[in-house]
């Protein structure tokens, strides 16, 4: 069952598209502000979000503009709805990162349409970038954003930092409790990631029991608290089969050979395993 966010601060245009999208048998999440919109695609990630554009303090604009910046906008079919009909605003919103738009008012049934069009589209994406398992991004589009990431940081200048992330131990779980058990650590272990992280951290799976954190804007100090923060999540969290469990990280930042990073993380993440595991590394 697909999601769909409705954002409008008019409570009655709420209402009348709640009780459409009810009947065709859609979870329905509502946002009265872009700013409750944003932590709910965080929080929820939906497939389909209608978002007004005329809204106090943060507009359908400010929202996609705000959106465009964190990797979950591409998790996510926007359309905006409003009364403006100049084609500047219609190429405003497509260009800050909509992929509709629809004027009001509107036919419902040509609404519905069309989102079912995004909901063909964002299930495609989705399937092309998503860890089936963990539902972190994948190693193939996690290679893609990093270097994104590197030539946009070293363009203007901007902080990149790398967190290399390692279940300690992993196989014990595997031949002790079986893999069905590993797969369900291995998706709490995400939840508890991304919990610690930003909205503009992505997080992925590199592989088998391994994580990699990219946090733009961040320096190396700072990434060795975020990654000391989920370590610290880590070892207290109370896993359903397991009960506990610890983790190994190696931090790096961006030097002048962007192409290193991965490698002086991995080289860090070496030493956490070398000395003791359970601890954060950074690479000097």
């Amino acid at each position: 069952m697909s999601k769909i966010l409705i954002v409008d601060d008019n409570a009655k245009t709420r209402k009348m598209l709640h009780r459409h999208l009810k009947k065709e048998n859609y979870e329905i999440l509502e946002a009265e502000n872009g700013q409750f919109a944003l932590e709910k695609i965080r929080a929820e990630l939906p497939e389909v979000v209608l978002l007004d554009v005329m809204m106090p303090d943060m507009s359908g604009f400010d929202v996609c503009q705000q959106l465009r910046k964190t990797p979950q906008h591409e998790l996510v079919y926007i359309i905006m709805l409003t009364a403006l009909t100049s084609n500047e605003n219609k190429i405003e919103g497509l260009d800050l990162g909509a992929d509709d738009y629809v004027i009001k008012p509107f036919d419902i049934y040509e609404l519905l349409a069309r989102i079912r069009v995004g909901e063909r589209t964002v299930t495609k994406k989705r399937d092309a970038i998503i860890d089936e398992l963990t539902k972190t991004y994948n190693k193939t589009y996690f290679n893609m954003y990093i270097a994104q990431e590197i030539n946009r940081s070293e363009r203007y200048h901007h902080e990149l930092s790398l967190i290399i992330a390692d279940i300690d131990y992993f196989k014990k779980v595997n031949d002790n409790y079986g893999h069905l058990v590993g797969d369900k650590v291995l998706k709490e272990v995400a939840q508890v990631i991304i919990q610690q992280c930003r909205v503009s951290d992505l997080v992925a799976r590199w592989g088998g029991e391994e994580f990699v954190i990219l946090l733009p804007e961040t320096d190396l100090e700072n990434g060795k608290l975020v990654a000391e923060r989920i370590c610290q999540a880590i070892a207290t969290h109370t896993f359903e089969e397991v009960q506990h469990l610890t983790m190994s990280f190696g931090v790096a930042t961006l030097a002048t050979d962007g192409n290193n990073l991965l490698e002086r993380a991995d080289t860090a993440l070496y030493q956490a395993k070398k000395s003791g595991r359970n601890r954060v590394v950074t690479y000097a």
